[in-house]
């Protein structure tokens, strides 16, 4: 199935997993960075999946990440925003441009498109560097003073966002969309002819998956109370948006999730336990990455989902996404 799959063991789990993380309180510091770490990186790995289970492959997902950590920023130091309403502009924003790069990239699909969302990052950063009135420049700018809030809060809003971000998702693939989705996967012209309109939808999803990750980059900004043009639009954000749901299980709901999990802890345990520094962060992601596929290429959510009977395996599935979508 390319798009989020649904088993109810995975929903229920992943829900149930982030809703005891708001729950339970965790009063070690370092504990709570590490889960607003996974909660902003779960935020950021199912827009990702989003996008990709429509056939849309984002190289620059740090697009999204940076445009919203901006929009936070500006709405901070020059509207004076509080705290939580900061995250309506950097949604907006990331919402924006999600639906441009749709409507200006078009029907291109595979590496073309992958190639323009590259790009996308690419000029975004340098735009922020030809604005040094308004984003700092090279030099980049700080929040202002006192407005960066309590850790605990930090840890609680970024649990809730990683939380309505799966539901919102989990919404989205018990609708209509999600047979569009695994059409467009498998082949745009087959969809279009089946009376599905795949602009329309591509801009859909890409306006949607542009907020979600927009609202991570919010989260992190307030966390570091600092950005600058290369660290925003760093692809150190998009390569982690691809390894996650590839480490946990592309196309499914809970695969993201598991994959931050993976990710940030297997990251903590080998800077710690082993004594690793953290430079050479993508020489652990990379390896993370090999052994995960090299073992379990289908994701670590397959290891917990039953087997399926190869005669209960449903009919074409451009037919089944078509009549679906039809209906």
């Amino acid at each position: 199935m390319t798009t989020p799959e649904i088993n109810r063991f995975g929903v229920a789990g992943t829900i149930a997993l982030l809703a005891a993380l708001v729950l339970i309180p965790f009063d070690l510091p370092q504990m709570n960075d590490w889960l607003f770490r996974i909660a902003t990186l779960i935020m950021l790995a199912v827009s990702w999946n989003m996008m990709a289970s429509a056939g849309m492959i984002s190289l620059g997902h740090s697009a999204f990440w940076g445009v919203g950590s901006y929009g936070a920023l500006l709405a901070i130091n020059y509207m004076k925003l509080p705290f939580f309403l900061s995250f309506l502009p950097a949604l907006v924003f990331g919402a924006v441009i999600g639906m441009l790069l749709a409507l200006s990239t078009g029907r291109l699909k595979g590496v073309f498109f992958a190639i323009a969302t590259l790009a996308l990052s690419e000029g975004c950063r340098i735009i922020g560097l030809m604005l040094p009135d308004l984003t700092g420049g090279a030099a980049g700018m700080f929040l202002r003073h006192g407005a960066r809030p309590t850790a605990s809060v930090l840890y609680y809003s970024s649990v809730v966002a990683a939380l309505l971000t799966v539901m919102v998702a989990w919404f989205l693939s018990k609708t209509r969309l999600r047979y569009a989705m695994r059409a467009m996967h498998d082949n745009e012209d087959a969809a279009q002819m089946l009376g599905i309109n795949p602009l329309y939808y591509r801009t859909l999803i890409s306006t949607i998956a542009g907020a979600m990750a927009a609202g991570a980059g919010a989260l992190n900004l307030w966390h570091s109370a600092y950005l600058a043009p290369d660290v925003a639009f760093s692809l150190h954000f998009a390569i982690l948006a691809q390894i996650a749901p590839i480490i946990g299980g592309v196309h499914t709901l809970a695969g993201p999730v598991i994959g931050a999990f993976a990710i940030i802890g297997f990251s903590e345990l080998s800077r710690t336990a082993l004594g690793i520094k953290a430079g050479y962060s993508l020489l652990i992601y990379g390896i993370l990455l090999v052994c995960a596929i090299t073992f379990t290429p289908k994701g670590l959510y397959r290891l917990f989902m039953p087997r399926r009977n190869a005669s209960t395996k449903r009919p074409t599935r451009i037919a089944a996404a078509g009549e679906k979508a039809l209906l």
